[in-house]
């Protein structure tokens, strides 16, 4: 029953190959548009963990309570541009404190601020609600009130402004808006102001999935490339069996994009790993098609009808079969990922999973509708110039 199942597609596939390609094309076009709705996810420890992990069960109890635990930072620090000047070099400068004033009554306006703490904040707090205006007095009541130290490194050369946010903040806008801060206020000279914090590290790896993605998948794909030329001395054949990975890489792009999946630091390298695997489907199909046109040659002779049509039908009966237990042995490979608590690896595996049952696909629909399309141009072209010749003669 199975064999005759694979007998029927063999023979639609090489009946209506230009039917195939276009049903394929379709819903590659439909795989760029679901692509593009790709969100990036953040990537942090409570992502990374199952939540009834006590730890993180513990930090949700206390966000419930006690609100976000999302911090960011503005580092302000001394860097003094010539020595022996006037600029500041002390962070308890009564210029450096008006500063940090500045900046954190500026982020409490920011969208999705719970509060910010700064050594401003808590000078105003034991000095009646003033800033104090001199050094000295600035030190006094350092010295009074330890709380101050958890915000001035021990050489007073760096001090922090701590905002805290919702845990639904929008991580892309919360940053531009803090540094568009930092860029209009102006700062006392000898003094720089950067960000920082834990959910900024998850933004920076978040902004960088994207551009990475596109490196690794440029790399895989030119280095893939390489070799199959190589193996095959073939531009045709060499170009053709990428294709299974240039669809089934995209078609899992789409798939990810369809279920809103997402993408994480994590599962970002994935399309590389699904390349590398990927491509021993189409290696393989174009491989025995090569075998198979080759015993035509010598089968031709009593049966002078036969072609490429015909290779690729016994290509296609004799590969389907081993792709399909390569396929459902990694999607059980890649599935028992999940098991794990560690969610990202399941994500991974997932993705995985995806990729290898879309470039099978694309190994037994794109790959043999194009190797036909062309073979087929290339025998009517021959025949022509056969048709001329005779003609002339």
């Amino acid at each position: 029953m199975g064999n005759r199942i694979i007998e029927l597609y063999s023979g639609f596939v090489t009946k209506f190959p230009v039917i195939v390609l276009v049903i394929m094309l379709l819903v590659s076009g439909f795989a760029i548009k679901m692509a593009g709705t790709i969100q990036t996810k953040k990537s942090d420890m409570k992502s990374m963990i199952p939540q009834n992990v006590e730890a993180i069960s513990t930090l949700n109890s206390i966000e419930n309570e006690f609100g976000s635990t999302n911090t960011v930072s503005f580092a302000v620090e001394i860097d003094p541009s010539y020595r022996g000047s006037d600029e500041v070099r002390d962070v308890r400068d009564p210029a450096v404190i008006r500063y940090m004033d500045q900046l954190s009554e500026l982020a409490l306006h920011t969208d999705n601020v719970i509060d910010v703490t700064s050594p401003a904040s808590v000078l105003k707090s034991i000095n009646g609600g003033r800033l104090p205006q001199s050094s000295r007095e600035i030190q006094e009541l350092a010295n009074k009130n330890g709380l101050l130290e958890r915000y001035f490194s021990n050489d007073y050369t760096l001090a922090l402004v701590n905002i805290r946010t919702t845990d639904d903040v929008d991580l892309s806008s919360l940053e531009r808006e803090l540094e568009k801060i930092l860029a209009e206020v102006p700062k006392p000279p000898g003094i720089t102001a950067s960000l920082g914090g834990s959910v900024m590290e998850s933004q920076k790896m978040q902004t960088a999935i994207a551009p990475d993605m596109a490196k690794t998948s440029t790399y895989s794909l030119i280095g893939i490339l390489i070799i199959v030329l190589v193996l095959f001395r073939s531009i045709k054949y060499g170009f053709t069996p990428m294709t299974t990975i240039i669809f089934g890489t995209l078609w899992t792009m789409g798939y990810v994009g369809l279920i809103g999946m997402g993408l994480s630091s994590q599962t970002s390298g994935v399309t590389s790993m699904i390349m590398g695997i990927g491509i021993d489907f189409g290696i393989q199909l174009v491989t025995r098609y090569r075998l198979e046109l080759q015993k035509l040659s010598a089968l031709r002779e009593h049966h002078p009808y036969l072609g490429p049509k015909d290779a690729m039908a016994v290509t296609l009966n004799n590969v389907i079969t081993p792709m399909l237990t390569t396929t459902l042995a990694a999607l059980i490979g890649f599935q028992a990922m999940s098991l794990g608590r560690l969610t990202f690896l399941g994500d991974m595996g997932t993705m995985m999973s995806y990729g290898v049952a879309a470039s099978m696909i694309a190994a037994i629909t794109i790959v043999p509708a194009i190797i036909l399309i062309i073979d087929t141009i290339n025998i009517k072209n021959k025949l022509h110039k056969i048709n001329l010749m005779e003609q002339l003669r």
